[in-house]
């Protein structure tokens, strides 16, 4: 009797893939959002040397990258797929992400310098600065730790090391946010608001990093049932996760953007900084756009199966029915 579970990618899959253009706009919108980020919150605090700019830009994607992917690793995969024909798949994911997570560590080391130089500069050797230090430090240690150390998948799964490096991942994200607020003066809204949006922004960078780049190919490579299954339920909690993270994203840009330069029309239309907002904006506007596609288009991810749960389900059954006749 053949293996119902194993089969080649089909036609289907090739297909999708060609149609998997969608998530990858969308990340690439989200980067190019993020930059033009950096860019007016430097400027506002005096500070428009294209370094800062690329350099705060790349540290805050290089650890919105780790915190992000570390919280799919370890939240959005569901426990039980270590028992199932998903492990094998769960642990191509691990080993993808540690790949991925290598270069962020790097990035967030070198770019993290950069900005915490900017730091220095305006505040001097403070006890923050150095904290904010210490917990980048830390983080970048215990992920690059994990990542050298030889270890099952079911023993890094929420693992102390790995939800250790989360902590301290979101930590060094919620320093920066003060820290980047207090560039312009220190305010408890503003800064709540600050923390806010920079969480928002890493649920959804390493989220997207992770789809892209760790779960398709993985899911690619094993296209039977259990790892389909495991793939649309891990999407599925990321488009849940995604629900919040729009509406907050840019609730808080608006926020941060009229309590930068006010609610002046003309200032957004004829200044530089305001034309970059409103891009940013727009930005926004078109991810929602694609988040809505990528469902309805079938465009959300190249496995087959992964966007239509509802369907995945009528596959497994017909399976079911097969594997008892051939019996």
């Amino acid at each position: 009797m053949s293996n119902p579970t194993q089969s080649a990618p089909s036609p289907t899959t090739e297909a999708l893939f060609d149609r998997y253009l969608l998530p990858k706009v969308a990340l690439t919108i989200i980067v190019a959002a993020s930059l033009l980020g950096s860019w007016v919150s430097t400027t506002l605090v005096s500070d428009s040397g294209i370094v800062s700019a690329v350099a705060t830009w790349a540290f805050l994607v290089a650890l919105g990258t780790l915190v992000g992917g570390l919280l799919w690793k370890h939240l959005f995969v569901r426990p039980a797929d270590l028992g199932t024909g998903a492990r094998e798949y769960c642990a191509a994911m691990y080993e993808r992400f540690d790949r991925i997570a290598s270069l962020a560590v790097i990035v967030t080391v070198l770019a993290g310098s950069v900005v915490l130089w900017r730091y220095v500069e305006r505040f001097g050797t403070t006890v923050e600065a150095a904290s904010l230090a210490m917990l980048g430090l830390t983080t970048v240690g215990i992920v690059a730790w994990t990542i050298l150390a030889d270890r099952t998948v079911e023993s890094q799964f929420r693992s102390r090391a790995g939800l250790l490096a989360l902590t301290f991942g979101l930590l060094t994200l919620l320093a920066t946010a003060i820290a980047e607020v207090a560039m312009r003066g220190l305010e408890p809204a503003g800064t709540v608001v600050r923390m806010l949006h920079l969480l928002a922004f890493a649920v959804w960078i390493g989220g997207a990093v992770w789809n892209i780049f760790v779960a398709v190919p993985s899911g690619q490579e094993r296209p039977r049932v259990d790892v389909v299954a495991a793939a649309a339920e891990q999407l599925e909690r990321f488009r849940w996760a995604v629900r919040f993270v729009i509406p907050t994203i840019f609730l808080t840009g608006a926020y941060q953007a009229v309590d930068a330069i006010g609610l002046n029309v003309s200032v957004y239309v004829t200044s530089t900084i305001g034309l970059a907002i409103l891009a940013k904006a727009g930005f926004i506007g078109v991810l929602v756009v694609i988040f809505k596609l990528c469902p309805m288009w079938r465009a959300c991810s190249p496995i087959e199966g992964v966007c239509d749960l509802e369907e995945l389900g009528a596959s497994r059954v017909e399976t079911d029915s097969e594997v008892s006749t051939d019996d």
